[in-house]
């Protein structure tokens, strides 16, 4: 049954277009692997899982095939508009049901906490803005299209989901701030990643306004950033309900016109982009660099500053400075484990620091009060 299945791909593939440069497929794909929903739920690509896309997605079938659309920055393809506002609708709610799943997978959206929005449409395309969010209080492993809520700028209801007594997610009022201040933005998403959440805890006195971080080469994945760049990430101080938050997310976005994500301390985070794949890209890039500034914290190396040795400095042999423009960057926000023999440093901070270059560790006779260290 294997070898008939093969042979038949084969004869087919050999009657239709067999020009080079076409992708893997040369255009020949069975129906059964395209992106397509049933009941909401996502099919899968025989035995692998792709991102279903949008009008402006991309994919790696090859360009030419009636399903190849190419994001638009790709400088490949044409984009392709939905046939109707029906079919984009379905394809939106079952991109938010898959991101939502796959945030589960990977810790971020435990408990039905996290959420995605997606908002299409807008005055660039001649047409309103359509907004989906995902719905609050339903397992993000087992939510499906259908549970997906259509709404317009100004929260209305376009399109209820299928699913009967859900409500919006209680990050709503946050995606509006963030679709009010950004035009561009088109996507926002929202976690619960343990990294998020301890990254706001760098600092013990829970102060701080930014979380800093320096010459980590996954700065590049977060946006208009390189390895030696200093990313401010802001932080905001968590409140009872999600909704509270909005007016201090939209003080900060104000703040810091040029960041696309903020921290909330003792919660999570909320990062956003002007499209899925950029929002999810970024995020990924964020949690990445927060897991990594908590291990360096535990190893006793600063994240927050450039390192003393071991990284290539461009201006080292002529003895020129750094940009007093970047140094001004770095010397703001919680410093983690720099000047760590620091009288005053020391003083501030309630966690004992230890130096970096310490053998020896003798605590007292409590063991737990006094740490000396050489």
């Amino acid at each position: 049954h294997i070898h008939h299945t093969l042979c038949s791909f084969i004869i087919m593939s050999n009657t239709t277009n067999d020009i080079p440069g076409n992708g893997w497929s040369n255009g020949d794909l069975p129906p059964s692997m395209f992106p397509a929903t049933r009941q909401g739920r996502i099919e899968l690509y025989g035995a692998n899982r792709r991102w279903i896309n949008l009008h402006k997605g991309w994919t790696r079938i090859g360009s030419g095939h009636q399903h190849d659309f190419r994001h638009s920055t790709s400088g490949v393809g044409e984009a392709h508009e939905h046939d109707s506002p029906e079919e984009e609708a379905a394809t939106v709610r079952s991109l938010i049901a898959q991101l939502c799943e796959s945030f589960y997978q990977r810790g971020w959206a435990t408990g039905t906490g996290g959420g995605v929005s997606i908002r299409v449409g807008g005055p660039s395309e001649g047409r309103p803005w359509r907004v989906f969010v995902a719905p609050s209080g339903i397992q993000k492993e087992d939510m499906i299209g259908q549970d997906v809520f259509e709404l317009d700028m100004d929260r209305n209801v376009v399109v209820p989901p299928v699913t009967p007594n859900l409500k919006q997610s209680a990050c709503t009022p946050l995606w509006y701030v963030v679709y009010s201040h950004r035009p561009t933005a088109k996507a926002v998403i929202h976690t619960h990643s343990i990294h998020a959440q301890m990254a706001t805890l760098l600092d013990p006195s829970e102060t701080s306004e930014t979380l800093c971080i320096t010459h980590l080469e996954m700065l590049k994945g977060v946006g208009h950033h390189s390895y030696d760049d200093v990313l401010e990430i802001p932080i905001i101080d968590n409140r009872p309900s999600e909704d509270l938050l909005a007016h201090q997310l939209e003080s900060v976005i104000q703040k810091y016109p040029k960041c696309n994500a903020v921290l909330v301390r003792r919660h999570g985070l909320y990062v956003w982009g002007d499209s899925w794949e950029q929002a999810k890209t970024q995020c990924e890039s964020f949690d990445y660099l927060f897991e990594s500034a908590i291990a360096m914290r535990q190893m006793g190396i600063d994240f927050s500053a450039k390192p003393l040795h071991g990284t290539y400095r461009v201006n080292e042999d002529d003895g020129q400075q750094e940009p007093a423009k970047k140094r001004a960057k770095a010397d703001k926000g919680f410093r983690g484990m720099g000047k760590a023999e620091n009288e005053a440093d020391l003083r501030s901070n309630v966690i004992p620091l230890l130096p970096r270059d310490c053998k020896v560790l003798l605590l007292d006779i409590e063991g737990c009060t006094t740490s000396i260290s050489f």
